[in-house]
């Protein structure tokens, strides 16, 4: 059921970072083809009459509100991509913590060693709190942020395959170095290197 919901967020975040794009391009083609139709009407209008200097007043409105849209558009583009970001922070918490709390599940049957608790509170602790603080984050730094909960994912698959034994438990050493990069990414909220774009 967490998979069908999972993929289903997948598929939303990938529809709406094309449709969005296309909105934007849309709405630039609409308003460069009012322009032109302005342009060509004053082009058509004889010149000094009141009829002229109203339709160049059209046209510098025209002009104006195209001006206008490309000022915005990185700041229009940007805010869809934080959406994305956050659409990812919260299906990798999901995943992160879900598989988290099936090991601690298995720990409490006793099919798995207690000793798994070390890694595995610590990796569910940092997922959930990624994922909670998300909404409260600035929009600056989400790129970062997404990174830093795709990683998590990856602690929580070493976890897991750690558990299931596929490799040995001394790989779960290579955890202190990615809930480092988990936190750098994370906690400077990557503003300076998204300034930069």
């Amino acid at each position: 059921m967490v998979w069908i919901r999972l993929g289903r967020q997948w598929t939303k975040v990938v529809q709406s970072v094309g449709r969005a794009n296309f909105d934007h391009h849309d709405e630039a083609e609409r308003l460069q083809q009012a322009l032109r139709i302005s342009h060509d009407e004053l082009a058509a209008t004889e010149s000094g009459t009141a009829a002229y200097r109203a339709q160049r007043s059209e046209v510098f409105a025209a002009t104006t509100q195209l001006l206008s849209f490309e000022a915005q558009l990185p700041v229009l583009l940007d805010e869809q991509r934080r959406r994305v970001s956050s659409r990812v922070v919260y299906a990798a918490g999901v995943v992160t913590v879900a598989a988290m709390l099936v090991i601690i599940g298995a720990i409490m049957a006793s099919w798995v060693s207690r000793w798994y608790l070390a890694p595995v509170v610590p990796v569910a602790l940092m997922a959930i709190v990624i994922t909670v603080s998300e909404p409260r984050a600035r929009r600056l730094g989400h790129r970062g942020r997404a990174a830093g909960a795709l990683i998590s994912v990856a602690c929580a698959a070493l976890v897991a395959v750690a558990v299931l034994r596929v490799v040995s438990a001394f790989w779960l050493l290579a955890l202190i170095p990615l809930v480092v990069i988990v936190l750098s990414c994370w906690l400077p909220d990557g503003a300076e290197a998204e300034g930069t774009t």
